[in-house]
């Protein structure tokens, strides 16, 4: 939370960014982020063998997708239309969606709305899977 803290203050007093959400709402938001992929990356652990492998499926899997396809380097509006169906089952295109709309626009509780909803059930579907995977491994 501090280093989301921290970029935010970056880019509003030394970039220029204006920001127009509330500040609240930004904690919230990074906060079930986090949870989702902290649900993600314990799901991964949990299916591989060993750090090495988890490292490996946790950077191919999660990591770079997650980069690439959630808005936040190419604009998913001018991805191939395959491509921009992968993304909506990813996270990070939700809390990217977030932010830009936080940042420019303000709060708008239809976004917001629609995004806490999915990062609420992608945390949930993360953590649950992990469960029970773990679950039945102690079994």
């Amino acid at each position: 939370m501090l280093a989301m803290l921290l970029c935010m203050l970056v880019s509003v007093f030394i970039l220029g960014v204006p920001y127009r959400g509330s500040l609240p709402i930004l904690f919230v938001i990074t906060s079930l982020f986090l949870l989702s992929t902290l649900g993600m990356g314990l799901l991964i652990s949990t299916i591989t063998r060993n750090q090495f492998n988890a490292a490996q499926v946790a950077l191919n899997a999660a990591f770079l997708p997650s980069i690439m396809l959630s808005g936040f380097i190419f604009q998913i509006d001018s991805m191939p239309a395959v491509i921009r169906a992968v993304t909506y089952v990813i996270p990070a295109r939700y809390f990217v969606s977030t932010l830009q709309s936080l940042f420019l626009a303000g709060n708008i509780p239809v976004v917001l709305l629609v995004n806490v909803l999915f990062l609420i059930a992608s945390a949930m579907m993360f953590i649950g899977l992990t469960w029970l995977k773990t679950k039945r491994r102690l079994d």
